[in-house]
């Protein structure tokens, strides 16, 4: 059945909780407002919370029925720790602080449904409570964890997992896990070690994209002349990239009338941001841009793209079947490199691994690409995540699905 074939009206104020990982980029923030759209559009009795740190939520467009709390902002420091990004307080404090905030809003909104985004236990553990409370006193809250297709490497994920207890919470206070990712790509319940009593809760629900793999992606005309998008998703750490590729690529390109459009990052850091802002507006055919809402259209009108890979941008790229560069990150995970590795056996990514990046390097392979690349690459990929997490949603959410959870001791 397809959304437009089934009856768009769920139980009257049905109430879905969304939490949100927030202290590095924004990736994680698209892929959930782009689940709270589609349902939202297709679901007129839904209301969705979302519970997040961070601050970017109001530079996306408003999506109907959607709200916010805004839960105070953590950021990951040099050590890997994590600290708080704004306020002079410890971070015993303001997760303590976050803790309650996400259990009050839990017990007043009282969600039908809670969907957990990446970290199934939140950021030090401080989603627990709220989990454990929702299991004891409302047990017919469907509990969801929803997983990129990557986390790190198998070896640094079985050990984080091992030292948080993450399976153990898995079993005890989720219903189902999502993966948005395929099992012939990247399978986490044989990598990481998942054992077959959670395994059962695990869908594969396939990659998941703002936009329709069917209709495919809404027609922009393309610029007379060539194009390049540099993109380095929220841009925490996109300095590198950005730097090579103003360094050479961009005058390069430029001489030859190929523009290009830079987007930086709203996380890329001030000091870089100013400079290479600075550095992009003193090469003809260049397009400087902090910060772009919808990527799409940005996509849909370039003939390459060079990317550091994240899952949404790959997925965006793959849905609109154009050919990209990689320049992964592989610090402090390398769930951005397997990725990009993997898709590259696919052949729909090409790759540059970062202890090869130069100005040189990356500005030959942006040439040969354009030169001789591939104009349109084959769609190989399961790209329908949206229309499954919105059957999944339409099953979880019909009058005659009762559902009773064992308590979370």
């Amino acid at each position: 059945m397809t959304p437009s074939q089934r009856h768009t009206t769920l139980s009257p104020s049905h109430r879905v909780m969304a939490y949100c990982h927030d202290s590095v980029g924004i990736g994680h923030l698209r892929r959930t407002m782009s689940i709270c759209e589609r349902i939202s559009g297709e679901y007129s009795d839904s209301s969705f919370l979302l519970a997040t740190g961070t601050q970017y939520v109001p530079l996306f467009n408003q999506i109907p029925r959607v709200d916010y709390v805004k839960l105070p902002a953590l950021e990951k420091e040099e050590s890997g720790c994590y600290g708080s990004k704004f306020l002079n307080i410890s971070l015993a404090r303001i997760i303590r602080c976050r803790e309650s905030m996400l259990m009050r809003a839990a017990e007043h909104l009282d969600p039908n449904i809670l969907l957990v985004d990446k970290a199934p236990l939140g950021v030090c553990r401080e989603l627990v409570p709220t989990l454990r409370w929702l299991r004891r006193h409302r047990p017919d809250t469907r509990i969801v964890f929803g997983m990129r297709d990557i986390e790190d490497s198998p070896e640094a994920t079985i050990r984080q997992w091992d030292k948080d207890g993450v399976l153990k919470v898995l079993d005890e206070c989720f219903d189902e896990i999502w993966i948005y990712g395929m099992a012939e790509v990247f399978n986490p319940l044989v990598e990481y070690h998942i054992p077959p009593k959670i395994g059962r809760k695990v869908r594969f629900m396939g990659y998941v994209t703002r936009g329709n793999p069917a209709a495919g992606p809404p027609v922009v005309p393309s610029p007379a002349q060539q194009s390049v998008l540099v993109t380095v998703g929220g841009g925490t750490d996109g300095e590198a990239l950005l730097d090579a590729y103003l360094t050479e690529a961009a005058g390069t390109l430029s001489n030859r009338g190929i523009a290009t459009t830079i987007v930086g990052g709203p996380d890329l850091p001030s000091q870089a941001a100013s400079r290479l802002r600075r550095r992009a507006e003193q090469v003809a055919a260049v397009e400087w841009i902090d910060f772009e809402p919808c990527m799409r259209k940005r996509i849909a009108q370039a003939d390459l793209i060079v990317s550091m890979g994240g899952y949404n941008t790959l997925c965006e790229i793959a849905l609109q079947r154009k050919p990209v560069l990689v320049v992964p990150r592989i610090r402090p995970r390398l769930e951005q490199a397997i990725r990009a590795q993997r898709w590259s056996q696919l052949g729909g990514v090409f790759l540059l691994h970062p202890s090869d990046l130069t100005p040189t390097t990356l500005s030959r392979r942006v040439i040969g690409l354009l030169d001789g690349g591939p104009k349109a690459v084959p769609m190989r990929l399961d790209l329908h995540g949206l229309d499954r997490v919105t059957e999944r949603f339409h099953e979880f959410c019909s009058k005659d699905n009762c559902h009773a959870t064992p308590v979370c001791l």
